[in-house]
């Protein structure tokens, strides 16, 4: 025998190697996708809370990937351990129902985890195509509501097979179909949870950090070359000497660091609030100068007290 005829007995056929790299791409690229687009919303409302778009800072599709890690690592350890219970539950629960007590009870729990299940998916359906006529009306309960109905048609449709006729387990082609679309709505409602999870968690993380604007040691001072007429009330602004040949004639202080880019820094105010919003978006020129200092117990100053007159609290007395 040739060696071309031992290769072609050996080789892998075409179709198997494509098979195998779609098998690997796709589960990848599915992956990366749902990544970038968790991580894309929650970016929009984190910096949407600043009054931020985030199409102005030009992040690549892996700043979205690694922004979506905190996000997505909650919703997965949630989702495994729901699924642990799950399949514990469906696998002792199967036992009991094919050990044949209160057959008549089991069968009447299945149909009424089916009609639940049905009625909370219809709420879940009206909120989404009637709102104005649905009693569902709290954006987060109507993907909870669908989740919900569609594991319980599944359990309710679960027990009914699992009964069968004379004891005997089967499955009909409209249980298997009610399966498959009951699958679809679960995952369509856990994307929809996810989703809504994103938003608020990006929204929590910018009110973490707006909090703690005022306490931050880590201070940025930003000297300029024009005068940029920032809020009195949000920026301390110092003249420079004008006879000294520095370019810079004016030093602004109580910053803080929120973005770092690559040709850009974005700066807030310390007293940043959502009543005073003021965002400085700098760009990295000859015109401005920006100096970063650890200032430890800042918030001990007599600029805490936001009662009284305010102070930066860098040129506040310690």
């Amino acid at each position: 025998m040739s060696d071309d005829a031992i290769r072609s007995k050996t080789a892998y056929p075409t179709h198997m190697w494509v098979g195998l790299l779609a098998g690997i791409v796709a589960p990848t690229t599915l992956l990366t996708g749902l990544c970038y687009y968790f991580g894309f919303v929650s970016a929009r409302a984190y910096f949407a809370y600043f009054g931020l778009d985030t199409g102005a800072f030009g992040f690549t599709t892996a700043d979205y990937v690694l922004r979506s890690v905190s996000v997505l690592y909650p919703a997965l350890v949630s989702f495994l351990a729901v699924a642990c219970v799950a399949f514990w539950v469906r696998t002792y629960g199967l036992r009991l129902v094919r050990r044949g007590r209160q057959r008549r009870v089991v069968r009447h729990a299945g149909w009424s985890a089916i009609g639940v299940g049905v009625l909370l998916a219809v709420l879940s359906v009206s909120a989404v195509m009637v709102p104005w006529f649905s009693p569902v009306r709290s954006a987060t309960l109507v993907p909870i509501f669908l989740a919900v109905g569609a594991v319980l048609i599944i359990v309710g449709v679960g027990i009914r097979s699992a009964l069968g006729a004379d004891g005997v387990s089967t499955v009909s082609a409209a249980e298997r179909s009610t399966w498959l679309f009951a699958g679809i709505a679960l995952v369509l409602a856990l994307f929809w949870c996810t989703n809504i999870f994103a938003t608020e968690y990006g929204r929590g993380q910018a009110q973490n950090v707006a909090s703690e604007l005022w306490d931050k040691e880590t201070v940025v001072v930003l000297d300029t070359a024009d005068r940029l007429y920032a809020p009195a009330n949000l920026v301390h602004e110092t003249v420079l000497d004008p006879s000294s040949e520095e370019r810079f004639g004016y030093r602004y202080q109580c910053l803080r660091t929120l973005l770092v880019g690559q040709n850009y820094w974005v700066l807030l105010p310390a007293r940043w609030t959502t009543q005073y919003g003021y965002v400085l978006v700098l760009p990295v020129d000859e015109y401005s100068r920006i100096s970063m200092t650890r200032l430890e117990g800042i918030d001990k100053t007599d600029a805490a007290n936001w009662d009284a007159e305010w102070t930066c609290p860098e040129v506040a007395p310690f």
